[in-house]
């Protein structure tokens, strides 16, 4: 503010800054509570365990992330059980066709070669 020329504007002044004072303190009391949330052993569990994971998580919202996190963990390991599974069956498929096929071309070729031996002599 500019130079103060009367007492009411030192009484404006005055109020002002005693309501900039209140401010601050609130401020002040809101920060400290927070840090004593902060500091509390649970929350600090549970912000290890949300840097740990990834997760955002609060007190509320642990039990339902978790869960969830719980759930997609476990449904990805039996994804990757069964494509292994799935990939497994698949190979030794795709083996025995091609197996068959080259006995089939073999009993074949043969047939030939001993046709031809046969015509030759």
């Amino acid at each position: 503010m500019n130079k103060i020329e009367n007492l009411m504007q030192l009484q404006l002044e005055i109020s002002r800054l005693k309501g900039v004072a209140k401010d601050q303190e609130k401020q002040l009391k809101k920060d400290l509570l927070e840090i004593k949330e902060d500091l509390k052993p649970a929350n600090i569990i549970m912000n290890g365990i949300s840097s740990f994971t990834g997760i955002k998580l609060n007190n509320k919202d642990f039990l339902k992330e978790g869960f969830a996190y719980g759930i997609s963990l476990l449904l990805q390991r039996f994804v990757l059980k069964t494509e292994r599974k799935v990939e497994d069956k698949i190979y030794h498929l795709v083996d025995s066709v091609f197996e068959r096929l080259q006995s089939f071309l073999q009993k074949h070729t043969h047939a030939e070669a001993k046709r031809k031996e046969r015509e030759d002599i």
